[in-house]
């Protein structure tokens, strides 16, 4: 059953997109209490784990369970293995091939290229399993629903494709074949060489990033105008909402606190353009 609205949480997140949340140092805000999960150290993103995926082995075949957590960019890898490593079934290695193109003096080794990790493109090492959530991260065939961000489940891991089934959008239900493509970095990564990865244009999607997901984890404090509204503001109530800080604890402050960064300029500016 899906959860009604909780109009406390929801003045709450209004306060916290407004920037009007008292704060309690600096930028500084606490959460509320029964959101948040305490923090025991690094066995702390197990019990989230367990929190948002109650019973995974059970469920691992029920494509309407697979649920939505945040994270910032850096670290969803990270936790999207560790979710994986939970999952059960039989893990498949995918490793990519890595080329730097105008390169002839062979500046550039295979292990290095093999390390490059930019936004947008899959991971050298891709581990999947049957079953598993995995996020799109190119335009196939849209045609089809294959576009980026799409959201599929692995049905089968061959040597040179995955089938999988759309589970969103319109296509929802389709059974399609994600070939392995050559793909290059988003604009805005400077290398100083051109890049080219060989490899099925997905990666896991248990876990996703801030701006794409409900349920927080936050082991660094946002840093962008409105981060903490976007994530807090995917759950619907305080019983559905779960949220880990490391680092939350504040001297004589009782509770857990973040960051919220609200740049009032931007809101005013806003305001009077509508």
């Amino acid at each position: 059953m899906r959860s009604r609205l909780d109009p406390s949480f929801s003045e709450f997140l209004l306060r916290i997109g407004d920037g009007t949340e008292p704060f309690v140092v600096d930028d500084m805000v606490k959460l509320p209490d029964d959101i948040v999960m305490k923090w025991e150290g690094e066995q702390s993103v197990e019990r989230l784990i367990d929190e948002v995926f109650p019973e995974l082995e059970k469920n691992a075949n029920d494509k309407s369970y697979m649920s939505q957590w945040a994270s910032i960019n850096d670290i969803v890898e990270k936790l999207n293995q560790k979710v994986i490593s939970i999952f059960p079934g039989d893990e498949v290695v995918y490793h990519s091939f890595d080329m730097a193109k105008d390169d002839p003096n062979n500046l550039w080794t295979e292990d290095f290229l093999n390390t490059i990790a930019p936004g947008g493109l899959p991971p050298h090492t891709l581990i999947l399993k049957i079953g598993v959530p995995i996020i799109l991260l190119r335009n196939l065939d849209p045609s089809y629903g294959l576009c980026n961000d799409t959201r599929l489940l692995c049905r089968g891991l061959y040597k040179n494709f995955i089938d999988a089934e759309i589970v969103t959008g319109s296509c929802s239900g389709l059974r399609v074949l994600i070939p392995r493509i050559l793909m290059e970095p988003p604009k805005e990564v400077i290398l100083p060489f051109k890049f080219v990865r060989k490899q099925f244009p997905v990666r896991v999607g248990f876990v996703l990033t801030i701006k794409k997901a409900k349920g927080l984890y936050l082991p660094e404090p946002v840093f962008s105008h409105g981060q903490l509204y976007v994530a807090l503001s995917k759950g619907v109530s305080r019983t559905t909402t779960k949220v880990l800080v490391k680092n939350g604890i504040l001297l004589d402050v009782s509770g857990t606190c973040t960051k919220n960064v609200v740049f009032r300029d931007v809101l005013r500016s806003y305001d009077i353009a509508e």
